[in-house]
């Protein structure tokens, strides 16, 4: 057990030192950081406070949930739901995040991309798209490492009409502008 919590204080000290002095993983190398969830934005966005990075906003990859909190925007069908699911199975959790490194490592709007794996070793993006709660979502057209098993899961929720795939939903989600944008 002492050997375990030493190999570990090691491990966290050299990841620390690495990040430190500027290190920056290749691009084949996935990161796997400890974090606990601290505010779940909504369904597919959490801010975190992970160990060796400190307080992060991640959006969470291969999943896209519909808007609740976009400015001037809709609420998506089915977006409450979303994340009210996200906020009871996340909040508080203590979670790995795994970068994947197909992926960029932030999003345009400067949000860490990484997936979110609970403490059962569930990938979340894989469990919420199953039920419903999201549809399968690639970023800048570059499947992740987890998209087939995203896909499927999406196949299996519109299969049984689960949630955003049921009624009154049907799968139509997208929020749209609540003032005429200028020009148009």
């Amino acid at each position: 057990m002492r050997a375990r919590a030493g190999l570990a204080a090691v491990l966290t000290a050299t990841a620390t030192a690495l990040l430190t002095l500027g290190y920056q993983p290749s691009h084949a190398d996935p990161v796997v950081t400890n974090a606990t969830i601290l505010r779940v934005v909504d369904g597919d966005t959490v801010t975190v406070a992970s160990d060796l990075r400190g307080r992060l906003k991640v959006r969470i990859i291969g999943l896209d949930t519909p808007e609740t909190v976009r400015d001037e925007w809709s609420v998506g069908c089915h977006g409450p739901e979303a994340s009210t699911y996200a906020k009871e199975v996340l909040s508080g959790q203590r979670v790995e995040l795994l970068t994947d490194p197909t992926q960029d490592s932030t999003d345009r709007y400067g949000r860490t991309l990484a997936e979110v794996i609970l403490s059962n070793g569930t990938n979340y993006a894989v469990q919420a798209v199953k039920l419903g709660h999201g549809k399968a979502y690639v970023y800048g057209h570059n499947p992740s490492k987890w998209a087939d098993e995203i896909r499927a899961a999406e196949d299996q929720a519109k299969s049984s009409h689960a949630g955003l795939w049921g009624a009154p939903c049907w799968g139509q989600v997208e929020s749209k502008p609540l003032r005429p944008r200028k020009g148009k």
